[in-house]
């Protein structure tokens, strides 16, 4: 008996080491994973860069690959030593995070098809390196637009961070809210994707197949014979023929008929006059007929003046600042009046500005309470406030009377 004791209790003990090595593990993968998600961004000249730290290294032939070869589709990367922990060098320069992007404009069809091409196509070259795709890192954050043709960008991790298709589903939860519901092929992919990825067994396959959903085959018009038309085009000018005799059939009877009613009034004028009097007896009688309704007049009452109603539409958007234009160029000042408030070369920005050297999207100034604050979009030129060089998604307090430059145009904040 008491062997068997020992025995069990020996068993208890290993269970309970085997529990506390699997919370230990499950601890170190969610600090990992907190740790991961520390990101800096720097600039430097006419680059910008994400900087992520990691406890981890690529592998040597990992290394060689994302330096010596440029995959298209994963942003370009670099790793210094620091702190006793690796430092990824993402290279993002003309690109905007997906949740920058997605703030400016919502996902239609066209942008959610060049996204998944954009996907499918990074994890075939991947396979081709013989780089892991479970690296890839699935974050609104790590995924990058590029501001020239529109394709995407993903980052690659020395560390695999989570299953792709688990990464991907919680991406298409984020998607789902950012779709473009006007665009009924937007909505129809989207949710066709997601209601693929939640399936058990679901991969890259699956993913290409989404890609070609709700896209319809026209049949080609057969080529027709000669001898069929020209049967159809006798067959169309005896058509034409016939309804141009009848018209002027038509045309003939009402020429007659008008000829005969003249004829009749210049011989006999007085049936002219008894038709108008028989016309007017008619109405007479119509009137007569007609009940009048009873209108009661209500009592003179004092009229109170009160607020008059006004429509909020009709309201112009109030001025809550003014970028007084203080450079070269003969640019006009720009008009604060709605936030976030973006400035850039694109139609579409409040804050336009006709600058070859300014971004399309290339800073907003956003206001919490009553302070006011400007952000990089992770412009090609970068933005100065107040001298000091923004980093990407950097926000800066703005003083009254703060040179801000955005490229090499000057304003002053009024």
């Amino acid at each position: 008996m008491k062997r068997q004791r020992r025995k069990w209790q020996n068993w208890e003990q290993v269970y309970h080491l085997i529990l506390w090595i699997q919370c230990i593990c499950w601890m170190r993968s969610q600090i990992l994973e907190i740790y991961f998600m520390e990101i800096e961004y720097k600039r430097e000249l006419t680059k910008s860069y994400m900087c992520v730290k990691t406890d981890q290294d690529f592998l040597p032939f990992e290394k060689e690959i994302l330096t010596r070869s440029s995959i298209s589709g994963i942003v370009p990367v670099n790793t210094t030593f620091a702190d006793a922990a690796t430092v990824c060098w993402y290279d993002i320069t003309g690109m905007q995070a997906f949740d920058h992007a997605l703030e400016m404009e919502m996902m239609d069809s066209q942008m959610l098809t060049q996204f998944l091409v954009s996907l499918c196509g990074t994890l075939e070259r991947l396979e081709s390196f013989l780089l892991d795709p479970r690296h890839l890192w699935f974050s609104r954050e790590s995924i990058f637009k590029n501001n020239r043709d529109g394709s995407f960008w993903f980052c690659y991790c020395p560390e695999g961070k989570e299953n792709i298709t688990e990464g991907f589903q919680k991406l298409m939860e984020y998607l789902l809210t950012k779709i473009d519901h006007k665009d009924q092929r937007a909505v129809k992919m989207a949710y066709h994707i997601y209601d693929q990825v939640i399936k058990e067994g679901y991969s890259l396959i699956a993913i290409r197949e989404s890609l070609t959903y709700d896209r319809v085959d026209i049949e080609p018009v057969p080529d027709r014979t000669l001898e069929n038309s020209r049967v159809e085009l006798e067959q169309t000018s005896d058509q034409t023929e016939k309804e141009k005799n009848v018209h002027k059939a038509d045309k003939a009877d009402g020429k007659a008929k008008v000829i005969f009613q003249k004829a009749i009034e210049h011989f006999f004028p007085d049936l002219a006059k008894i038709k108008e009097y028989r016309q007017e007896l008619a109405k007479k009688k119509e009137k007569k007929n007609e009940i009048q309704p009873i209108v009661f007049e209500p009592e003179e009452e004092e009229v109170r003046m009160g607020r008059p109603t006004v429509l909020l539409a009709d309201q112009k958007k109030t001025i809550q600042g003014i970028l007084r234009y203080e450079g070269n160029n003969q640019l006009s000042d720009l008009k604060i009046d709605t936030f976030p408030y973006v400035i850039g070369s694109a139609a579409d920005c409040p804050g336009y500005v006709d600058c070859a050297t300014i971004s399309r999207h290339h800073a907003k100034i956003t206001k919490v309470e009553n302070v006011y604050f400007i952000e990089d979009m992770n412009s090609a030129n970068g933005t100065k406030a107040g001298g000091t060089l923004l980093d990407y998604k950097m926000k800066v307090s703005l003083q009254a009377n703060e040179i801000l430059e955005f490229a090499d145009e000057k304003f002053r904040f009024i």
